[in-house]
């Protein structure tokens, strides 16, 4: 006759594969949901920690001008549609002391390459950031965005 030992917590003998069958369906159902999650693809920015659905995107490091702040995503698989606001500063005098400018602005991810996506479209419904075009795309190649990127 086998022997089982039993572990505070575990099942044991035919009881562990009495548990694991019952389990089994419930595990099967669970893998696509991660298979999904983990399928969804990144923006990648200053910031890839955030790079699922982020609120905040800045495509390169610097003092957070040009980052897009409270965005919401309406969209976010082959492409991705998101709003929210672009932050920039006057730099008058400097950068350090200039005044904050916020414009409302959505964004259009696209051309998923590997698990990334590689372009991005940035509008303006509204008021235009000095300097800036009301739309601009710039493109993910080489671990680094080409383009008018601010």
């Amino acid at each position: 006759m086998p022997s089982f030992t039993c572990f505070p917590g575990r099942l044991a003998g035919a009881a562990a594969m009495a548990g694991a069958a019952a389990l089994a369906p419930a595990a099967a159902l669970a893998v696509p949901a991660a298979a999904d999650a983990m399928a969804a693809p990144h923006l990648i920015g200053c910031h890839p920690s955030e790079s699922v659905r982020p609120s905040s995107f800045n495509p390169i490091c610097n003092d957070g001008a040009g980052t897009a702040i409270k965005l919401r995503w309406s969209r976010w698989s082959g492409s991705a549609e998101g709003t929210g606001e672009f932050y920039t500063h006057s730099c008058v005098p400097d950068c350090a002391q200039g005044k904050v400018a916020l414009y409302r602005v959505s964004l259009s991810a696209g051309r998923v390459r590997g698990s990334d996506y590689t372009r991005l479209r940035y509008s303006f419904p509204g008021r235009v950031p000095p300097g800036l075009s009301r739309s601009w795309v710039i493109s993910y190649a080489g671990h680094q965005w080409h383009g008018q990127v601010v």
